[in-house]
C-alpha cells in the first residue's frame, strides 16, 4: 500500500533533483539565460521546502483502495518518465536540448502534480506548485523560442 507521505517524498525527490538541474544550468550559462535558470532552481527549492512541510504534517493514511491503481500508475509515471531524465543530471553542452529537457521534466511534473491532488485534495500550496510549474514551462518555451 502506498501513503499521502510515499507520494509526498516522490514530489520532493523531484524537487530536488531539478534544483540541481537548474542550478547546473545556472553555471554552464550567463545573462538573461542564467538568470532564469537561478530563478527556476531557487523556486524549485522552495517548493521541496513545501513538500518537507507538507509531509511532516502529513497524516501519513494509506490511500484509498479504489485509487490504489492510480497511486500505481502515478508512482511508476514517476520511475519511469521523471527520474531517468532528472537523475542523469548531465547538463548537455547544446543550450537547446538542456532547454528541451528542462521542458519535458517541467510538462511531467505538472502531469504528477496534478494527479496528486486528485489525493491531497483542496491543496492550496499544491495548486499553487502547480501553476509555478506551469510558468516555469511557459518561461522555458519562450526561452527556447528565442535562442
Amino acid at each position: 500500500m502506498i501513503t499521502v507521505g510515499d507520494m509526498l517524498d516522490i514530489a520532493l525527490r523531484i524537487e530536488s533533483v531539478g534544483y540541481s538541474y537548474y542550478q547546473k544550468l545556472s553555471e554552464k550559462t550567463s545573462g538573461e539565460v542564467k538568470s532564469l535558470f537561478v530563478k527556476l532552481a531557487t523556486q524549485e527549492r522552495e517548493h521541496a521546502a513545501v513538500f518537507r512541510k507538507m509531509l511532516k504534517d502529513a497524516d501519513n493514511s494509506l490511500i484509498a483502495k479504489d485509487w490504489e491503481d492510480n497511486v500505481g500508475y502515478l508512482k511508476s509515471y514517476a520511475e519511469i518518465s521523471i527520474f531517468p531524465r532528472t537523475e542523469s543530471i548531465d547538463v548537455p553542452d547544446n543550450i537547446n536540448k538542456a532547454i528541451s529537457s528542462a521542458v519535458e521534466v517541467e510538462k511531467d511534473s505538472i502531469i504528477f502534480y496534478s494527479d496528486l491532488s486528485s489525493f491531497i485534495p483542496d491543496c492550496k500550496e499544491l495548486k499553487d506548485i502547480i501553476e509555478e510549474e506551469r510558468r516555469h514551462l511557459h518561461d522555458l518555451v519562450k526561452l527556447y523560442g528565442s535562442i
